[in-house]
């Protein structure tokens, strides 16, 4: 036999040894298991109980045989006469069922015990593990392994939502997250906290932790992406600051969260956004301690917003009235922060934006309308300089009415819509 052939027979017969030898090993360790073939098939049995019964099968039915010839009836003897009854004796009590025998608790597995006779399928989740879970998280966070520390809090979170240990783990995990100036992080950590637990004792502590963090976003701290810090948290900070005023719009961090943001939006020189905080803080919190400022700011807001020509003089309007209220309500700090002059600059303002329409109507070719304007701004501003410019566009003649040959029945020329200028008697802007 060629040297081919003798190597593939070896390599039957070794296979074929496995093979048995293999099946010999597994039912081996079935039976050991507790794992028997038992009527017909592999059933469990667990060692402390006691040996299944097997179950007998009935014989196998004959089939009947075929009635034989019928035999004659034999005649039937004669009966004795009947004995004489005897006296009843009473029968013995039954016995009643008898009692059942208490069954051996069982004993739980041991560490001794085999791996494959342990019931892991049946063993109760262990009570204590979320104590053992914040305990070890604790143990590592005090020995400053904080990355640990908080992946078992976070853990402890996740899976135990009914754990007594629950809130204080939010806790710890972010103020190790604020440690380790992840301060994104730490702020959500935070905002669960607050949202999910808001009797809890550091509801208070965590608004101003999430309040130091937006003031570190307005700051320089910036936000990171895979770890840099590449970002501005600006927005975020601003985000941050208005939850905290709607967790507690009555409490007393609202006042000074709303004071923030309209420093904020004024120091960008958004003045539309600057103004809707201070006319919020002043509507909200008139007792608040930073009134006079934020009434004086929402004023200067009003005059920000109307910088430059303007044909509409609501704005302006607005704010001539917002600076005589403060004078008149706080007149020692009016005079302190300059607001006769503001009134003054306000008036110059309105002054201004009565030449430009009338300037405006002078370029579009209708003179009746300029004159109107420019004779309006002489009476409302006499003392302006913007009075004296708009006296050019009543220096020449001016034709009113049509030619004489058309002369007839004259109709009301529509004057152009004026819009209402403000006088000091007149009521203060709601």
């Amino acid at each position: 036999m060629p040297a081919g052939g003798e190597r593939t027979t070896d390599v039957r017969r070794a296979v074929t040894w496995l093979t048995i030898v293999g099946l010999l090993l597994g039912c081996a360790l079935t039976v050991q298991a507790g794992w028997v073939w038992h009527n017909g098939r592999w059933m469990y049995v667990d060692p402390s109980e006691p040996p299944l019964p097997s179950i007998k099968t009935p014989p196998a039915k004959t089939p009947p045989r075929p009635p034989k010839e019928p035999i004659p009836p034999t005649p039937k003897p004669e009966e004795p006469p009947p004995p004489a009854p005897k006296p009843r004796t009473p029968a013995p009590p039954k016995a009643g069922p008898a009692a059942p025998t208490p069954s051996e608790p069982k004993k739980p597995a041991d560490a001794q015990t085999p791996w494959w006779k342990r019931q892991w399928w049946k063993r109760e989740a262990d009570r204590n593990a979320d104590k053992v879970l914040f305990g070890r998280a604790e143990d590592r966070l005090s020995a400053g392994n904080r990355r640990s520390a908080e992946k078992d809090f976070k853990k402890l979170i996740k899976d135990y939502p009914e754990s007594a240990h629950r809130e204080e783990a939010m806790w710890l995990r972010a103020g190790s997250l604020f440690d380790r100036k992840e301060y994104y992080k730490a702020y959500n950590q935070y905002e669960s906290l607050i949202t999910q637990y808001a009797g809890s004792v550091h509801y208070r502590t965590a608004l101003l932790k999430e309040i130091e963090i937006a003031e570190l976003f307005l700051g320089p701290v910036r936000r990171r992406i895979l770890g840099i810090p590449v970002l501005s948290g600006e927005d975020e900070a601003i985000e941050i600051l208005r939850r905290v005023y709607e967790h507690q719009p009555a409490g007393d961090l609202a006042d000074d969260v709303i004071l923030r943001i309209a420093n904020y939006y004024w120091s960008k020189h958004k003045w539309a956004e600057a103004e809707d905080y201070y006319d919020k803080y002043c509507r909200e919190y008139p007792n608040g301690d930073a009134i006079l400022h934020a009434e004086l700011q929402r004023a200067k807001c009003a005059i920000e917003n109307c910088r430059g020509p303007r044909y509409d003089v609501t704005g302006l309007r607005l704010a001539y009235d917002r600076l005589r209220q403060y004078r008149k309500k706080f007149p020692d700090e009016a005079a302190r922060r300059g607001v006769p002059e503001l009134l003054v600059q306000v008036r110059d303002l309105q002054a201004q934006s009565l030449y430009e329409v009338a300037a405006r109507y002078r370029r579009a070719g209708q003179p009746l309308a300029a004159a109107f304007y420019a004779e309006r701004l002489r009476e409302r501003f006499a003392d302006s300089s913007w009075s004296a410019k708009a006296g050019t566009f009543l220096a020449g003649p001016v034709q009113m009415g049509p030619p004489a040959e058309f002369a007839g029945r004259r109709k009301a020329t529509a004057q152009p819509e004026t819009p209402a200028e403000e006088t000091d008697e007149q009521e203060p802007t709601k």
